[in-house]
């Protein structure tokens, strides 16, 4: 069928093509081709076309191992072709930004950061911080005086003027009201 392909037989041709196009599918498909994802399938399909014309049945290689062999390399070339494109652009882009405002975001952040946890925990402390304003004040002051400085129930009541009763049920309330304003907030209770 390869041979028929080689001297122009278009339906020899599309019949190689459709026994292909799960393997280009695949290679094109991969999570780190997804933003490029219409030329990887470009790039795979060429390899196809270009391992008909090439292929030589005298080699001793099956004809399906080369395909895939050209397929899976054509994908990875312009994977690595497309990161030296990102590469370049942001070593541009962060040298732009070096020489207008200092350092570069990669000699500011450090390579243990993971920036998706910093996002979602300063989204989550600004809506603590949110819920606690809500709070009544002697509520406020028994929950931050308590879990943020450390103090103990007796100093708190010293200073509020309540027995160490009144202080550990201030904090209990302004614990349950800060449960109810802050229920949804993590991804995985939001759906």
């Amino acid at each position: 069928m390869v041979e028929k392909a080689q001297q122009g037989d278009e339906s020899a041709f599309q019949e190689i093509c459709q026994r292909f196009a799960g393997l280009v599918k695949k290679h094109a498909g991969q999570a780190h081709l997804r933003p490029i994802r219409e030329e990887a399938l470009a790039e795979c399909w060429l390899a196809v076309v270009q391992a008909v014309k090439y292929f030589q049945a005298g080699a001793g290689v099956p004809f399906a191992g080369y395909v895939e062999s050209r397929v899976r390399y054509a994908a990875w070339n312009l994977f690595k072709r497309e990161r030296r494109h990102w590469q370049r652009e942001f070593s541009l882009e962060q040298s732009k930004e070096q020489e207008e405002d200092g350092p570069g975001l990669l000699e500011v952040v450090p390579d243990h950061t993971d920036i998706v946890r910093e996002v979602e925990n300063r989204l989550i402390y600004e809506e603590v911080v949110q819920a606690l304003a809500g709070l009544p004040e002697r509520q406020r002051y028994a929950v931050t005086s308590l879990l943020a400085e450390d103090s103990r129930l007796s100093s708190v009541a010293a200073e509020l003027g309540v027995t160490i009763q009144a202080v550990h049920n201030l904090r209990r309330r302004g614990l349950a009201r800060l449960k109810a304003a802050c229920s949804g907030m993590y991804g995985s209770e939001r759906g």
